[in-house]
């Protein structure tokens, strides 16, 4: 029989033993509770990556089963066809996602994803109480003077990297720039540089198209074939000669697309460039609807976007045909 004094020790070690085994399981509990917290989160984006694998994998499927040919020509009345197709089908599944009698019997509420219908009456109300069209004209010309600005400087830097090894090396933290900092993080420094005026949406755009279009440039001048150079050289060609000569007129119709590119850069950044402090645009169009839940003319505002940047790269697809009839199949 264990004597007073062994029955005083157990209990001595039986209340702090207690008091660990307490704290160890509050702790597993913490951790499995945050672990549990964890995957709820991530339980969306293992959504979102299962639906990316069944996406690749049915395009794959069609390409197989379709016998696709690799590069083969494509006749100009086909592709418009598959294009308007694809609008086609988004449309449908944009229409069967919101269409219930009910608003409450809808896949996806109004609030995440309004109707077509919903989108199309959002318009009378932006158009004739929130300036729709003066909205569209200043984003018009915010983008077009950025992208301008950033054609100036950067064509010829970027010509001029492409072209002489000491100019590469002196701006090639420019380069560097644009290639790791994100673009979002300009909308800051120009608030902070430029205040909130019209030059600072401006700037942010002039940056965001600048540090797009640079490497871009520098890209273009730098796959022309060094033959080219060596016959100019041959003839007795200057350094300066080679450059406007040989290097811009080799390079100017891949240079084109570029600034056909870029200037769509300039619309996907005028969303940034108008959320901060400004009476007009449709980025501003959008913030204030955000505001108010009006997500129907959010899209709408997007779909004119969308309206004003397919307009404009067709325009600089006509000038490109244009200006180098010889890139033509």
């Amino acid at each position: 029989m264990p004597s007073d004094i062994t029955k005083k020790k157990l209990r001595q070690l039986i209340a702090p033993g207690l008091f660990v085994v307490a704290l160890v399981s509050l702790k597993l509990l913490k951790r499995f509770i945050h672990a549990r917290h964890l995957l709820e989160q991530y339980e969306s984006l293992l959504d979102f990556f299962f639906v990316a694998l069944i996406f690749a994998g049915l395009l794959t499927l069609v390409v197989r089963l379709w016998q696709l040919r690799v590069r083969h020509e494509l006749p100009e009345q086909n592709a418009l066809g598959l294009t308007i197709a694809f609008v086609v089908l988004m449309l449908g599944l944009w229409w069967f996602a919101t269409q219930a009698p009910r608003v409450e019997d809808r896949a996806l509420p109004p609030l995440i994803l309004p109707s077509p219908l919903e989108v199309l009456q959002a318009f009378p109300n932006l158009h004739f109480q929130q300036g729709l069209v003066r909205s569209a004209l200043v984003s018009f010309t915010r983008v077009t003077l950025g992208f301008s600005l950033a054609v100036i400087v950067a064509l010829p830097l970027g010509i001029y990297m492409a072209s002489f090894p000491p100019m590469s090396a002196f701006f090639r933290p420019l380069a560097l720039i644009g290639a790791y900092v994100p673009i979002v993080v300009f909308v800051p420094l120009t608030l902070a540089w430029f205040g909130l005026s019209e030059l600072q949406k401006v700037g942010f755009l002039f940056i965001g198209c600048f540090v797009a279009l640079l490497p871009m440039v520098i890209k273009s001048i730098s796959k022309v074939p060094a033959a080219y150079l060596d016959v100019a050289v041959t003839k007795g060609a200057t350094q300066w000669q080679l450059v406007r000569h040989v290097l811009f007129p080799v390079a100017q119709a891949d240079i084109w697309d570029n600034l056909r590119a870029v200037y769509g850069v300039g619309w996907g950044w005028i969303i940034l460039a108008e959320v901060v402090n400004a009476e007009r645009g449709l980025g501003y169009l959008i913030d204030i609807s955000n505001r108010r839940g009006h997500t129907n003319a959010i899209f709408a505002v997007i779909l004119v976007i969308v309206l004003i940047a397919v307009a404009c790269d067709q325009l600089w697809r006509l000038g490109g045909r244009l200006l180098f009839p010889y890139l033509r199949k």
